[in-house]
């Protein structure tokens, strides 16, 4: 489905020009995630969550201009490019981490570009300081590689701690809405699923209502259309039926 920049920001709140900026851009040559594509942002959260979170980071205060600079969306391509292989299973996490972590040399924030490395090269587990990154569970945290595309920003300039919890916000929610839909098939190939994570179960289903509840809270700091959108997806998700229909 093509959206178009009003769609953007109906849907989600996103500045017009950030959404113009990402419908209209081209496809990049030779990058694995857009293979076999035929727009920049088709509707899917695997694309749509890229102007969300541009627009996370304006709403946190960073600079337009820089956030749709050509070289900034270029360290995003390359970053996914990378994550593209890492799925396609041509490199391991190793490689995907050594490789996103040399994507832009000269970091903004070195301090903050070595933590992200750190933080990766350790297998994507929570951590309760610094940056507060990751979070209950590892399969939640499996985007996280993106966030070095923070790096090339002038941290001073935006409220760092603001657009890190928002990203977690907006990627819990749309990795749980994610594995809900490939529960069965993550329990047939005993694939990484937050829901089997958190457990099939009462206290399950209470762990994961709680963390979309963190999104709502969240983003209703930030962009109130996006915590309004996942507040009522969760009205429309029977969690106990889902579980009970997998037993």
């Amino acid at each position: 489905m093509f959206l178009t920049k009003h769609d953007l920001k109906l849907s989600y709140g996103v500045h017009l020009d950030i959404g113009a900026t990402y419908v209209d851009r081209k496809i990049p040559d030779g990058n694995l995630y857009w293979k076999d594509r035929s727009i920049y942002i088709p509707s899917a959260p695997g694309y749509i969550f890229m102007p969300i979170f541009a627009d996370l980071l304006l709403r946190a205060g960073a600079n337009k201009d820089v956030l749709l600079s050509p070289e900034q969306l270029k360290t995003s391509e390359d970053i996914l490019h990378s994550a593209a292989l890492l799925e396609h299973k041509r490199i391991g996490w190793e490689e995907h981490v050594h490789q996103v972590s040399k994507i832009h040399p000269h970091p903004a924030s070195e301090s903050m570009h070595a933590e992200l490395v750190d933080y990766l090269q350790g297998g994507l587990k929570s951590r309760n300081d610094g940056l507060q990154l990751g979070t209950k569970f590892p399969s939640l945290n499996r985007a996280d590689s993106y966030l070095l595309s923070i790096t090339p920003l002038d941290i001073n300039s935006f409220d760092l701690t603001l657009a890190i919890e928002s990203w977690y916000a907006l990627m819990t929610y749309f990795l749980i809405m994610d594995d809900l839909a490939d529960i069965r098939e993550d329990l047939k190939n005993n694939e990484e699923n937050a829901l089997i994570d958190a457990g099939l179960d009462q206290n399950g289903i209470s762990t994961i209502n709680e963390m979309i509840d963190t999104s709502i809270k969240v983003m209703n700091k930030i962009n109130p259309v996006i915590a309004n959108r996942i507040d009522h997806k969760k009205n429309l998700i029977d969690l106990e039926a889902i579980i009970r229909s997998i037993r």
